[in-house]
């Protein structure tokens, strides 16, 4: 720690408890007038902060930042992807300038100097970017170590797992009203068709009931599934699967609910989606409970956007809806077990969703600007990876 640092905390310390308000006022605005202030924040605070440009070279990085990814000060100035692989922040500059300024926020698994999680948010500058002027500055990105937030998390879920089977009974009897209701009403029906002479009446009655008890006794299936897996998470059982099929297998699930609530679906998937290498029901389930999370965020209907993107490395599945979206202190909490922004909700669907992905050597991402919905992105490794050779960098 420097003197300048001690210092101003002995002067800042010294003087709190003589100063009254309007004094202290004036003293804290003097200080916002020095170099030195900002400085002090940035050396201080256990988050870790880097600066990006249009060239995505990191302009401003903090100590924190540095023990986190064991980088110097010589790295100032040097494209950010040299130090941090697990990032792809090439999208920023594509942003269309009509849809600069939506914040998001990610979670990445680091293991040099040492094996951490870390949740980061992108903070982008409060102009879209003039790509011919590459030192204007681009992004703020913000970490924050969540390795023993994580660690408590599955401890949680261990340590309370009756508290958490008492919660998703109840849970699961309010949901298995809906399909249990549409099976009695239907099994009426049908009882009252019975009565009818007409042999094709009563076929066409009773083909009808099938195709719709087969469908809710799928949704029954799935929301059991969905509830127990929080206190019952099972093995992965890894093959080749194709993620369009499974998507379309989650709708299948929801089309019932999705229709009543006249909620729309609309998909953008490339001509060819590589296969992954997964486990094709906990995917499905994942997708499922992203697809819920949309639609409930949607109470007077709405429209859910589904777009699938391909790189060398990773295939994409996007969630964007267009309900209230999140605030940042929302989204910040997310993941932590039993919190949930619904009324009536466990809080437990999107941490099944990060329990399912993570397996998977996948991401879970969240974007959003107040306002403007909502979109979460499940990142899934190909299962043939495309390697291109790097070139030195230049220095």
């Amino acid at each position: 720690m420097s003197l300048r640092r001690n210092n101003f905390r002995d002067r800042l310390q010294d003087r709190l408890e003589k100063l009254d308000a309007a004094t202290l006022r004036k003293y804290l605005r003097s200080e916002l007038n020095t170099t030195g202030f900002f400085e002090e924040i940035f050396d201080t605070i256990r988050e870790g902060v880097i600066v990006l440009d249009n060239a995505l070279r990191m302009r401003i990085v903090n100590p924190s930042a540095m023990r986190l990814f064991g980088i110097t000060k010589d790295a100032i100035g040097k494209p950010v992807e040299r130090y941090i692989r697990q990032i792809d922040l090439s999208g920023l500059l594509q942003v269309p300038a009509d849809e600069w300024g939506r914040f998001s926020r990610h979670e990445i698994e680091i293991f040099y100097p040492e094996r951490r999680f870390l949740s980061f948010y992108i903070l982008p500058a409060p102009e879209p970017p003039k790509l011919e002027n590459e030192e204007q500055l681009l992004a703020t990105l913000i970490f924050h170590d969540v390795t023993e937030r994580r660690e408590d998390n599955e401890k949680t879920i261990e340590t309370q797992r009756v508290t958490a089977i008492t919660q998703l009974a109840a849970g699961v009897a309010h949901e298995l009203g809906n399909p249990l209701n549409a099976l009695g009403i239907h099994l009426q029906i049908l009882k009252r068709k019975l009565n009818n002479p007409d042999a094709d009446v009563l076929r066409s009655a009773v083909e009808h009931f099938v195709e719709i008890g087969d469908q809710e006794l799928k949704r029954l299936d799935s929301i059991v599934t969905n509830f127990l897996s929080a206190v019952r998470p099972t093995q992965l059982s890894m093959s080749p699967v194709n993620l369009q099929e499974l998507l379309i297998d989650a709708l299948g699930f929801l089309e019932p609910e999705l229709k009543s609530k006249e909620v729309g679906v609309l998909m953008d998937f490339p001509d060819v989606v590589p296969a992954v290498n997964g486990d094709g029901g906990q995917l499905t389930q994942a997708f499922f409970n992203l697809l819920k999370n949309a639609m409930q965020a949607m109470p007077n209907g709405g429209e859910i956007r589904i777009s699938c993107s391909v790189d060398d490395v990773y295939v994409h599945l996007r969630f964007a809806d267009n309900g209230p979206g999140l605030t940042k202190e929302q989204i910040s909490r997310l993941l932590e077990a039993q919190y949930t922004t619904k009324e009536g909700g466990n809080g437990l669907g999107l941490l099944i969703v990060d329990r399912i992905v993570r397996p998977h050597g996948g991401d879970l991402a969240v974007d959003c600007r107040p306002g403007s919905g909502a979109a979460f992105t499940i990142s899934i490794p190909r299962q043939a990876r495309i390697v291109r050779r790097l070139t030195a960098p230049q220095e």
